[in-house]
């Protein structure tokens, strides 16, 4: 009789997060349990457990791999045009937010782990915060880094603050699209115009 092979722990705690992940997408952030992840994974509560501790343990990972997505979704190659680079990176986070709306929940809506500012979630924030300074910069090369970073929490805070109007369906404009392509030029021409302070 062949013996049965084990799978690697990493894969394991892989399989577990794909299934608290797809839970997610499913049932919101309030639906992510224990035992809802472990009747998705076909496995035991006691096997969330063993990888994750607990329900915060499993919440801090699925916003660890969530952050990594996003950073992932705003990170245009640097061969492309920088005003066209920093549009771009713009419009992948509003399709970001809007495709995966519970997963922007988790790490944007109240009781986020990213409220911890010395956790690893905070410093994976501020590793996504970094690439769209790096955006801000590239376009405004004469900027201090300082500059960068207050231009980077504007912009931050007007797409976020479109994407949660968008999503609540409270727009006041017929187009949410155009209305953030609007914004996206009108940013685009504030940044490269603007004199270093």
């Amino acid at each position: 009789m062949t013996p049965r092979r084990r799978t690697a722990s990493h894969q394991v705690s892989v399989a577990l997060l794909n299934a608290a992940e797809a839970v997610l997408d499913r049932d919101g952030v309030d639906g992510v349990t224990i035992r809802a992840v472990a009747h998705h994974a076909e496995v035991s509560p006691m096997s969330v457990y063993n990888r994750f501790t607990n329900k915060e343990g499993l919440t801090v990972a699925l916003a660890m791999r969530t952050l990594e997505q996003l950073a992932e979704a705003i990170d245009v190659p640097g061969d492309v045009e920088p005003v066209e680079r920093f549009a771009k990176a713009c419009r992948n986070y509003r399709e970001f937010a809007l495709r995966y709306p519970a997963r922007y929940a988790l790490i944007f809506g109240a009781g986020s782990p990213l409220e911890d500012q010395s956790s690893e979630v905070a410093r994976a924030g501020h590793a996504v915060f970094a690439v769209l300074v790096e955006l801000i910069r590239a376009m405004k090369s004469s900027a201090s880094e300082q500059e960068s970073a207050q231009d980077a929490q504007a912009v931050w805070s007007a797409v976020h603050g479109a994407v949660t109007i968008e999503q609540a369906g409270i727009n006041q404009t017929p187009d949410a699209a155009d209305t953030f392509e609007h914004m996206l030029d009108m940013f685009t021409r504030i940044i490269r115009c603007a004199t270093p302070r």
